[in-house]
């Protein structure tokens, strides 16, 4: 039988058992699991490797298409193909396959000169607007916070009787107060 004690808690005695293990035996620590990103290629699941596969096949665009070709529901291919990405090794072999800040940078700079594919002679609003706002990302052109500013009026609309009582209350309010 496990021992008991009595302690007493807001003036009320309690009883608190202590319980152990059978035998003693202190329970163990579970192992900490590693990082995501500190996992290693050739420990991605089929389905992970077929997405990024498909995802550099077509030139890092179109993640929503890479993820739903390799099985993902592709709910949310943002947040999906941001973890896939963030892994050490895969980051290694993006440099391997030679991407670089360099040629990502030439990318973004041509992009904000993107012409329209149908009309080469219309500029492509469209693929600029996007342009500008990554490198406006890149660049951290972005305020921390928001500043919000919010303005309250209050109209009170006074009768002469009004007015009479609130000069009736100042003239009492001046008197009575101690010199």
């Amino acid at each position: 039988m496990p021992k008991a004690e009595i302690y007493t808690w807001d003036g009320m005695p309690a009883r608190i058992l202590r319980r152990r293990p059978p035998g003693g035996v202190k329970p163990r620590k579970k192992k900490p699991r590693k990082k995501i990103s500190d996992k290693g290629i050739t420990r991605l699941t089929k389905k992970q490797r077929k997405a990024l596969t498909n995802y550099m096949e077509q030139g890092f665009k179109g993640q929503k298409k890479a993820l739903e070709a390799a099985g993902y529901s592709g709910l949310n291919p943002g947040r999906d193909m941001k973890r896939l990405m963030a892994r050490k090794p895969i980051i290694v072999e993006l440099e391997k396959k030679g991407v670089n800040d360099e040629k990502i940078a030439t990318v973004m700079a041509e992009g904000l000169d993107a012409m329209n594919a149908m009309k080469p002679e219309m500029p492509d609003h469209h693929a600029r607007i996007k342009f500008v706002s990554e490198a406006n990302r890149v660049l951290d052109n972005y305020p921390a916070t928001k500043f919000q500013h919010e303005e309250r009026i209050i109209t009170i609309n006074l009768t002469k009787d009004d007015i009479e009582a609130l000069q009736k209350f100042y003239e009492l309010t001046r008197n009575d107060a101690p010199d």
